[in-house]
Formats: structure tokens, sequence, C-alpha cells
């Protein structure tokens, strides 16, 4: 499993984030980039429950996952875009899905 810690770090013009998925949200829910930025993006869904599958998907680059409970993905990719960005839970299991959301903010 790739779970660290849910945090965001930088080595020059590279970031990982490790991020963490639950019913209702993403932690970290918001993430700041500059445009230019390699971006490496750890996502871990840690629920128990054998029906809590999570989606993730980001606007603007063509990026939608599914993550069973348990299960960790790793996305590439680069911050060529500059905006803010939104990303989402595509599975619907529940109520509490469509809160899952976060932004991404990448500055020119």
């Amino acid at each position: 499993m790739l779970f660290r810690s849910k945090r965001v770090g930088r080595n020059g013009n590279q970031v990982e984030i490790w991020m963490t998925v639950v019913r209702s949200h993403y932690t970290p829910d918001r993430i700041e980039l500059q445009k230019g930025d390699h971006v490496v993006w750890h996502l871990t869904n840690v629920e128990r429950a054998l029906d809590a599958t999570h989606g993730f998907a980001l606007s603007g680059y063509n990026i939608n996952l599914s993550l069973e409970p348990g299960e960790s993905n790793t996305i590439e990719f680069d911050a060529n875009l500059p905006g803010t960005f939104t990303w989402y839970c595509t599975e619907f299991g529940s109520a509490l899905h469509l809160e899952m959301l976060g932004y991404m903010l990448i500055k020119p």
C-alpha cells in the first residue's frame, strides 16, 4: 500500500501528493501547483466496507479512475494548464459520494 500520510511534498518542480479517499471526502481537498510542475499523485481508498468503491475524475486532465476499498493507485501528469480544476467521485454508492470533491489551482 502506498499510503504514508496525507500530505503534499515539493522537490523543485516535482510535487508528490499522498491523498486518502473515504466516504464524503478526499484529504487533502485543495492542492496548489505552479504551471510546469510534474505531479505524482498517490490515492488510497481507506474504506474497509466492501461496497465502498470510490472514483476520482480530474477535470481538464482526462484522468478518471476507480479505487476499491484498500486499493491504492498512482497517477502522473505535467501541470501545463493554468487555472482551477475540480476533482470528484465518479462512483455513486450513497449520497455522501455527491459531497466528495476538491480543487486544484495551477498558478501561471
